[in-house]
């Protein structure tokens, strides 16, 4: 079967645009000093799996349908938080008069759409998604830098170990590009530069963390849902500005969503992973999860990936 051709740019813009809507949810709720300290760390645990991987596909073989079968189900759970989690943003731009069920509804229409589409198509959407996503996070950097209190920055914060979670959750994104590497024509630099995209989604998920905290205050911003969103209505002076920047949010919250659920493979399946994911949190099982879910899943992700890969021929 004739495989379609990717781009490394295509992939690592990808995972770099998904990775700002778990940074977003994780700013305020971590130390920004944790999360800037996870940034090479998850660079360099990414690059070992990396070698071990090499460019064979990731599900071949029988460990390869272990690790098929735990991606798909992970990538499940995930997608259900991050259907609650866009949907009661959402919600609460709106003030309530839309229910989040219907949100979510809505929300899986486009990702039910996309899933149809090829695989080479999803990741030239998400390449083009990231020039917007990334303009939208600058600018609200650059107009949050004026308005940062530097004695937030250094005061006492949430815990290293949650803090490290929240960077790991960040940057486990990107054990989801592993299915589709063996789909990339092999380039000299490639693996320096995707490792560069990766250690830059680390940066800026500690930048959007150290401007929730400079903002807010970390006592403030641990106590608040949303304190991302809450800081980017206050650089504004407005409600307006906050709107707007979960509206353009919206964009890595569907490459999130749409890169997990190109999991389950080519074809059809992708939309029958959004409509599964959908039904669990319609049924309310990302509430039933611990807040450290996600990490740990991640982690979990890298790691088995790594021991199961090992020995195998690249």
């Amino acid at each position: 079967m004739e495989v379609e051709k990717l781009s490394g740019r295509q992939l690592w813009a990808s995972a770099a645009t998904a990775g700002l809507s778990t940074a977003a949810a994780a700013a305020g709720r971590a130390d920004w000093r944790w999360m800037l300290l996870a940034a090479p760390l998850g660079a360099l645990m990414f690059w070992g799996v990396l070698r071990l991987i090499g460019t064979r596909p990731l599900f071949e073989g029988a460990r390869g349908k272990v690790l098929r079968v735990l991606y798909c189900g992970w990538a499940v759970v995930f997608m259900a938080e991050a259907f609650e989690r866009t949907a009661g943003r959402l919600q609460n731009v709106a003030e309530g008069r839309w229910p989040i069920g219907l949100l979510m509804i809505l929300l899986a229409l486009p990702l039910i759409w996309m899933g149809w589409g090829k695989t080479a198509a999803f990741f030239r959407a998400a390449e083009l998604f990231w020039l917007a996503a990334a303009l939208t996070a600058g600018a609200v950097l650059a107009m949050g830098v004026f308005r940062v209190e530097w004695r937030y920055l250094i005061a006492p914060a949430v815990g290293w170990g949650e803090s490290l979670l929240a960077g790991a959750e960040v940057l486990s994104v990107a054990v989801f590009l592993l299915p589709h590497i063996y789909k990339v024509a092999p380039a000299p630099g490639d693996e320096r530069r995707g490792l560069g995209w990766l250690a830059g989604l680390g940066l800026a998920a500690a930048a959007l963390a150290a401007l929730t905290a400079g903002v807010l205050s970390p006592a403030v911003a641990s106590a608040l849902d949303r304190p991302f969103f809450v800081t980017v209505g206050l650089l504004g002076d407005s409600a307006r500005l906050e709107g707007l920047i979960s509206a353009l949010w919206l964009l890595p919250d569907l490459t999130y969503l749409g890169l997990l659920s190109r999991t389950w493979g080519e074809r059809r399946w992708p939309a029958a992973a959004v409509l599964a994911a959908l039904g669990l949190a319609l049924a309310g099982l990302p509430g039933l999860l611990p807040g450290w879910t996600a990490a740990a899943g991640g982690l979990a992700l890298v790691i088995l990936t790594g021991a199961l890969s090992f020995g195998g021929k690249k």
